[in-house]
């Protein structure tokens, strides 16, 4: 029997490294949701004071100044904006600002449809964060990896 740990909870919980590594993904992806967060809430006040001084109502039910659908409608926009950022540059603002990068299996910049995959848990937090614990969870596998971007073929690296 080994005593070394197996998931990547385990692992993280002594390896330095692994916790220094997931902050660096942590903040990357706030720096991105309140960048991204800040643009959707002031696209849609103007939505909204346009149909309020207009009086014209778009038919578009996820706009809206709601709780319940802000995640979404600030989600997609996230969504597209990581997978774009990432094909065309290999990161984010948020990675670049914390040193991190998207590599694929070749170690270039992931091809569009990997970077559309390996992003496409970001449309709503939850589900996001369910991708990572998910990864976490699970044994003999990298835990540097989210579940996505083990089918992408991916991974966040350091540029240290």
């Amino acid at each position: 029997m080994s005593s070394e740990p197996t998931t990547g909870f385990a692992k993280i919980f002594y390896s330095r490294k692994l916790q220094d590594y997931w902050i660096r993904r942590f903040v990357a992806i706030v720096i991105d949701a309140v960048l991204i967060g800040i643009a959707t809430l002031i696209f849609e006040l103007f939505i909204f004071f346009a149909t309020v001084s207009t009086n014209v109502s778009f038919s578009m039910p996820w706009w809206g100044m709601n709780s319940l659908t802000f995640p979404f409608s600030a989600g997609i926009p996230l969504f597209l904006y990581s997978a774009l950022t990432e094909y065309y540059y290999g990161f984010t603002l948020g990675k670049r600002i914390m040193n991190l990068k998207v590599v694929s299996g070749e170690g270039k910049k992931p091809p569009v449809n990997l970077a559309f995959l390996r992003n496409a848990t970001k449309i709503y937090w939850l589900v996001l964060l369910l991708d990572i614990v998910i990864a976490l969870a699970m044994t003999k596998r990298d835990p540097t990896q989210k579940y996505t971007d083990t089918f992408a073929g991916t991974m966040v690296v350091t540029q240290d």
